[in-house]
Formats: C-alpha cells, structure tokens, sequence
C-alpha cells in the first residue's frame, strides 16, 4: 500500500515529473472528474503510476486546475516504447483527448483484459481483491474532485486506482495467453487508440436522444425542445449538472401535459420538483414558446437505426444469436466479445458471401473472422437457401 502522494500543483514540479515519465517503461493512468457537479466535466485529478527499467516505482498525483499546460505528458502518451495501462480506458481518454488533444500509443485496458480473459467480475475493485486480496475504500466515487484542498484519504483513493495496473496487466495478460485470445486482446487494444470525441451536436439531436422523446408528435417535440434548451441554459448559468436542475422524466411530462398555468403545472408534477418551484414561470414561458413554434420537427427514428427486419433476416439473426450464445457458453466468454447485436443484424442486412466480404463487414474484427468466419457464412448460407 503506498504511503499518501502529494499532489502536484506547479509547472516546475510537473516539468520534472515528464522528464522523468520518458524513461519509464509502464504508464499507468488514471483520471478523476466532476461530472456530476458540474454542467461542463473537466479533468481534475491525473493519476500516474510509473515502471523504470531495474524495477523503480514512481507515483505522482497531477493537479491540472492548478498546472494549466499539461502538453509535456504528450510525449510519454505518445511513445509507443511505454505502455499506457488503464482501467475502462473509454472515459479516460475521450476525457484526455478532449481536454487536452493527447494522442495514445501502445494501450493496455485492464477491464478489457479480464473480459477476454472470462473472469466473471472485472471491475478494478473486484480485480484488486481476486489477485492481491486488497479491498479498495470506494467511499469518493462521487466525490467533487474540483474541490481543494484534498484530504489525505482523497489523494490514497486516486492513486490507488493506477497503483495495481502494472502488476494486473502481468497477471492478465497471462491469463488471455492460456486462453489463446492474444490475437483478440491485441486487436481490441488497437481500436481503443482510434477513439475520438465526438463533435457537438445540434440541440434538436441531443434533445432526441432523451429516453421517452421518440412517443411524442411534432407540436410535443417542439415543447419538448423548449424545455430542454431552457435547462440547458439554467444548468450553465448555476454551472450544475442538467439532471439536478430538471429531470428528464420532468420533461417529458411537462411536454406530454402543457400545463398553461401554475396550477396545472403543480398537478402535472406532484413531487417537490423545482419546474414546479423555483423555475415555473420560465416553464411555463419555455411551454407557450414551444406551442407558438411551427418550425417542423420531425419524430425520433429508433435509436437503432437499422429499419426493420424481413422474416428471413429475423431468422437469419435468430440463428446468429443461438450460435454466438451456444460459443459464449462454450468458450466461457461474455456473447458481445464473441460478437454483439449491432455487428449480428449488420450481417443479416448485407450477409457476406465468401470472407473478404465478412472481413467488409462495419465492426468486424479480424480474430473474429479468423477464429469464427467459416461459421458465420455456413449461418448465413442456410439462413439464404430457406428463403
């Protein structure tokens, strides 16, 4: 267990630490956020654990609301002679890419790792305590790490969470080769540098993605919008989360409903919300601007996207799913990481008919064609010749 980590919280100390970090072999990363304090996240812890040659540790804490440039972390991230480990590596670097434009070279997510490695629980706690018998205090996974200053508790908890990645992805990786999926851990590990963060969307798009929005007409979708512009800009303007200034089940409602005054505002929502509270004149304000809108909305597509199936693709993807369960079954491994439900009705829509087409095929990943591709085109030759 190491000893608290003081916090980094000036460009002279951060400097010496990237000098430092170029030499390691093993990068362990980490990053704490406030997201749900806040209406726009920011990084505001980054934790390091760090392997030398010869076996030197080094642990460092970064503070980056205090240390503004963070640019000389590229190059380490960037070197493809480091491995960076994570844990859930998704967030973390969608974060890092946003924040700061990083580029990672040579991956490692340990979460991934278990999963291909069959392990029934692979959250980083329950990893910690199946291979060192250390139970992690997770007591500050909701903790506002934008504030200061930090407790030594808050700091043991960060660095806690990149202090066992080196170690883990040893003991993982040992576990993936026994189980002959170095070739799947390896292509999987390829795509997480490809992630990138997505580019702002339309207020209409992301009002669409509310669960609940794709049962509502045009003149619904239009209140709808109102309502969810006004949170958004009450949300900014007292820097919180949109959730704790209005709920998306508050919403719908208030679109379903259009109450006109105070009254039937306050019937529509019978718990203490504060559309009906602090903010009701400007929901009701929100609601008469929506009403007076005639600019046409459209209705949500299905969130999946992919239109409807025929009968013989229902049966196509029937028999695709019994195959990819009977091989989760049999290979003890989760059915999305032999293949998931997107890649399965992809097949059915445009099935390949010898490998290069499979290997075609959005989402398709090489080990699967190698370790499954001949069976997936039998499925879907029979599924062809029923009609």
């Amino acid at each position: 267990m190491p000893e608290t980590t003081p916090l980094i919280a000036d460009a002279r100390g951060f400097q010496a630490l990237a000098a430092r970090l170029a030499g390691c072999h093993e990068l362990a990363i980490d990053t704490e956020s406030n997201s749900l304090h806040s209406y726009r996240e920011q990084v505001c812890l980054v934790q390091l654990t760090a392997r030398y040659p010869g076996g030197r540790v080094e642990h460092a804490i970064v503070d980056p609301l205090a240390v503004q440039d963070l640019s000389s972390l590229a190059a380490p991230l960037a070197d493809p002679q480091i491995v960076k480990i994570l844990h859930g590596a998704n967030y973390d670097i969608l974060c890092l890419k946003r924040d700061y434009g990083f580029t990672f070279r040579n991956l490692f997510d340990t979460m991934i790792a278990a999963q291909i490695a069959g392990l029934p629980k692979y959250g980083l706690a329950d990893l910690v305590e199946s291979f060192f018998g250390v139970t992690l205090d997770k007591r500050f996974q909701k903790h506002d790490w934008a504030q200061r200053p930090l407790t030594d508790e808050q700091r043991l908890y960060a660095i806690l969470d990149t202090y066992y990645l080196p170690r883990l992805r040893e003991r993982l990786t040992e576990r993936v080769v026994e189980r002959g999926r170095l070739d799947q851990l390896q292509e999987e590990l390829e795509r997480l540098e490809e992630l990138e963060p997505a580019p702002p969307l339309p207020d209409e798009q992301r009002m669409r993605r509310m669960k609940g929005s794709a049962r509502f007409d045009g003149r619904e979708l239009r209140v709808l919008l109102a309502l969810w512009r006004l949170r958004e800009g009450l949300a900014e303007d007292l820097d919180r989360p949109v959730f704790k200034v209005i709920s998306n089940q508050d919403l719908l409602l208030l679109a379903c409903d259009q109450p006109a005054d105070l009254a039937a505002l306050k019937r529509t929502l019978r718990t203490r919300s504060p559309a009906a509270g602090r903010y009701a004149k400007q929901v009701l304000e929100a609601i008469r601007r929506g009403q007076e809108d005639d600019t046409p909305v459209d209705r949500p597509r299905s969130m999946n996207g992919n239109g409807r199936l025929s009968r013989t693709q229902e049966r196509q993807l029937i028999r695709l799913k019994e195959w990819r369960n009977e091989t989760s079954r049999r290979e003890e491994i989760e059915p999305g990481l032999v293949a998931n439900n997107d890649l399965l009705r992809r097949l059915v829509q445009s099935p390949p008919r010898d490998v290069a087409g499979l290997a075609a095929i959005e989402g398709m990943r090489r080990w699967q064609v190698a370790r499954y591709g001949e069976a997936i085109l039998a499925l879907l030759d029979l599924g062809r010749g029923t009609g």
